[in-house]
């Protein structure tokens, strides 16, 4: 055993699966968008109960004394700890921690940590990475920004200017996250053709 884990610390880095790591960023951008929808059909829900009650001559905000505007559709809220865990996922997959045995090797240690996708990507996709990298540093930063004050406006209402902006940034940054799924979609589709076998990448 101690010879195979000194062969495993003494051997080169392999490249990651460009395939398999794709799919998986993929697969994280695209709960993120369902997220992303889920909060904006929220706002807009929001939206038209503040427009009905204004209609009704109603007084809409979180200083109306009268019954909180509420929003109980919401699937998948904005929880503390959910952009970070994306975050986290994302990181290890572009950029992953090096094997055990390497790790105490601090040539093979800087190997490793030069062989990723997110190498890859710069060399094969850099506007693609660009604008990924772009569009969950946008969703993100509006998330932590906001998602106090959004989670308490779905409860007790919120002024109409600040709604609208909010609503406004939402679908800005969820567009660009979902377009950037998009264009991760397409490389793998054109790439990768269906039922491709696993493995190492050429």
């Amino acid at each position: 055993m101690l010879h195979k884990v000194s062969d495993n610390a003494n051997g080169t880095p392999v490249w990651p699966n460009m395939h398999e790591a794709l799919m998986e960023l993929h697969e994280i951008l695209h709960e993120w968008c369902q997220a992303a929808t889920s909060t904006s059909e929220a706002l807009e829900r929001l939206r038209s109960q503040h427009l009905t009650r204004r209609s009704t001559g109603s007084v809409c905000g979180p200083n109306n004394a009268g019954t909180p505007i509420r929003v109980p559709f919401l699937k998948i809220p904005l929880k503390a700890g959910y952009v970070e865990a994306a975050q986290r996922d994302i990181e290890e997959i572009m950029r992953p921690s090096a094997p055990l045995a390497q790790r105490w090797n601090s040539a093979k240690r800087r190997q490793a940590a030069r062989r990723t996708l997110l190498g890859l990507m710069r060399l094969y996709c850099a506007d693609l990475l660009e604008e990924f990298e772009r569009a969950v540093d946008a969703r993100a930063s509006w998330m932590l920004a906001n998602r106090e004050e959004v989670n308490k406006a779905l409860q007790e209402g919120l002024r109409s200017e600040r709604l609208e902006y909010l609503i406004q940034q939402a679908a800005d940054t969820a567009a660009q996250l979902d377009s950037a799924r998009e264009h991760l979609s397409l490389l793998i589709r054109e790439n990768y053709p269906m039922g491709l076998t696993g493995g190492q990448d050429a």
